[in-house]
């Protein structure tokens, strides 16, 4: 990755970032963190925030020492293939199956509420090849995509907020910890494994034009936590802890509660934008990324075309031909992606951190640069 094109600015990345990370902040972390914690979820995901703060401040300490070309591209050159290869492998396995889990929800979601009777292979065909177009053109397109997307995202978003405000009780957020610390804990453990997702600039630092600042990264954290406040405490209010819990898509769930006036409602197709644009750059991303690292020698943003049609087939062949049932695959994330991903953010962020904390002090002791 050493001659490759730097063609973003931090600003995109962000919104990028807020795009494929907001979705699994905003969609499907909340029914896990709802089942886990009740109605202290959002005590729990208030609790999360400074801890989330360490970890960021250790993000930008990984970003801040790397060289340009990323911190993978600096292990390579330091250890050699077999440790860059060790450190990879869990990094492209959890690309993989964030892509996974991430078209898998939308899918089950479009056949339970949009396309009940429509065929389940033609709609996993359909946004495999959204979301192949979306890698195959580039992080570039994916980025000026995100400028376009994002801003009716985020209009959708307060509308919903605010028009619904009429029917928000606040009293059904009381009272907190009636069953102890020990759903409040619960609740942080799913929270953080959402919001240490930032762990991903790291990966796309090397298309950066310019050094990534800790106040991009807070932004950043700050954005993704009211994401997952947002909706959570919304829906307790407006339907109760136990009834949001019930639900398998609380945020959605708002939208069909939406009524502007006596004569307009049923203004969930809304969502489907919303959904919609979090999915594609999300999948897109996530697979570009994975393409990254199996593509040698990799002098520009797009990945060839063989790579990106292996990865997708791999996909497709994972969604639509593993029978996993929408109640498995619920306790699936509950289980084993969502507590998977947190020790995986987790163990990396300080892993890497320790690793370029000693290169620094050996190459301090030696007066050798930290990186090539």
């Amino acid at each position: 990755m050493k001659s490759l094109i730097k063609i973003l600015i931090p600003r995109q990345l962000l919104l990028l970032l807020i795009l494929a990370t907001g979705l699994l902040n905003h969609v499907i972390l909340i029914p896990s963190l709802l089942r886990a914690a009740g109605r202290d979820s959002w005590i729990g995901v208030i609790a999360a925030f400074p801890i989330s703060v360490l970890f960021l401040y250790l993000i930008y300490y990984i970003v801040k020492n790397s060289p340009p070309e990323g911190f993978y591209s600096l292990i390579k050159h330091r250890f050699g293939k077999v440790v860059y290869s060790l450190l990879t492998v869990p990094v492209l396995l959890f690309l993989f199956l964030s892509s996974y889990v991430t078209l898998k929800d939308l899918i089950i979601w479009l056949n339970a509420y949009f396309l009940a009777d429509f065929s389940l292979f033609m709609i996993t065909f359909v946004l495999v090849t959204a979301c192949f177009f979306a890698t195959l053109a580039g992080i570039k397109s994916m980025a000026s995509a995100s400028g376009l997307l994002l801003p009716l995202v985020i209009l959708f978003g307060i509308m919903i907020a605010a028009i619904n405000s009429s029917v928000k009780d606040p009293s059904l957020l009381l009272p907190i910890f009636s069953q102890g610390w020990n759903p409040v804990l619960k609740g942080m453990i799913y929270t953080l494994s959402g919001l240490l997702e930032i762990y991903i600039i790291t990966l796309l630092q090397p298309f950066s034009q310019e050094a990534i600042k800790f106040r991009h990264l807070l932004v950043l954290l700050v954005i993704l936590t009211g994401l997952i406040l947002g909706p959570l405490s919304a829906s307790i209010m407006e339907f109760g802890p136990v009834e949001s819990t019930n639900f398998r898509y609380p945020a959605y769930e708002q939208w069909r509660i939406l009524s502007i006036g006596e004569y307009i409602n049923h203004l969930d197709f809304f969502a489907l934008y919303q959904w919609l644009s979090g999915a594609l750059i999300r999948i897109g991303l996530f697979m570009y990324l994975l393409g990254v690292f199996l593509t040698r020698g990799l002098k520009h943003y797009r990945l060839k075309p063989l790579i990106v049609l292996f990865m997708y087939l791999l996909l497709f062949g994972a969604v639509h031909f593993i029978p996993l049932e929408p109640y498995d695959f619920n306790n699936y994330i509950y289980h084993y992606f969502l507590p998977g991903s947190l020790i995986f953010f987790m163990t990396y962020t300080l892993l890497s951190a320790l690793i370029l904390f000693v290169l620094k002090k050996r190459g301090e002791q030696y007066g050798k640069s930290i990186g090539f």
